[in-house]
């Protein structure tokens, strides 16, 4: 059955000083996938259980928004649309293949659609494993955009800050290198409601097939980071 639990504000930066500064011994394999709309704060949950549990983080979007050789891709990904389900699985299946996958991984945001779904399924059987966890962190549209439209980021790492939830501390520029911050192209207004219309049209069969299976949990992502984050820890007692 599916289990709803508390969630998150994932826009403001969590506070690690509860948290063990190394990562605990990682089990046999653990295997998530974290799915949500844009400004859920997926990938800022998604690296902090990779970096918690020794995990490899597979964040498809940033593979995406990468490759700036592909005129298709890049298009596809700056226009807010779903970029080909093979494409999309191969990367993954790439990914999976790292070093820093043997003790599991954390998928952030795949699979999209019931095709990377089915791949994502041939792919881990291929490899004998599976996945223990499919969590949806739930967002309304309004306040994703609300969230999503003043985004800033520090490209190298990947720091998020918001103009108003999560602002730097020196306006524009990254609180540790100091160096400036950006928009991404996929964050603007009329991209972001193309964003968020895919999501949620191509999530919904998604998510429905993994309650079937009995392995979809539910968290209210429109609350303070760090309640998302006790609640993911609470999917894996003993750790």
């Amino acid at each position: 059955p599916d289990m709803t639990v508390e969630g998150a504000d994932v826009n403001q930066p969590p506070q690690p000083q509860a948290e063990q500064s190394t990562p605990s011994k990682p089990r046999q394999h653990i295997g998530v996938a974290l799915i949500g709309p844009p400004g859920s704060g997926k990938g800022a949950q998604s690296r902090r259980l990779a970096e918690r549990f020794g995990l490899c983080h597979v964040d498809i979007g940033a593979v995406l928004r990468g490759m700036s050789n592909n005129g298709s891709v890049k298009l596809q990904t700056e226009q807010g649309r779903l970029v080909d389900d093979k494409l999309v699985s191969d990367l993954v299946s790439r990914d999976l293949d790292r070093p820093q996958c043997s003790a599991g991984f954390v998928l952030d945001g795949f699979p999209r659609t019931i095709g990377q779904a089915e791949r994502l399924d041939s792919m881990l059987a291929e490899r004998s494993r599976q996945l223990d966890a499919v969590v949806q962190l739930d967002l309304s549209p309004e306040l994703a955009a609300e969230r999503v439209t003043g985004r800033l980021y520090h490209l190298p790492s990947g720091r998020v800050y918001h103009h108003r939830f999560s602002p730097p501390k020196r306006p524009g520029h990254d609180n540790e290198t100091g160096e400036p911050l950006a928009m991404r192209p996929d964050d603007f207004p009329d991209v972001m409601q193309r964003r968020l219309a895919s999501h949620f049209e191509s999530s919904a069969p998604v998510l429905q097939r993994y309650e079937r299976l009995g392995l979809l949990k539910r968290i209210d992502a429109s609350r303070p980071a760090n309640s998302v984050w006790q609640t993911l820890l609470r999917l894996f007692p003993g750790d």
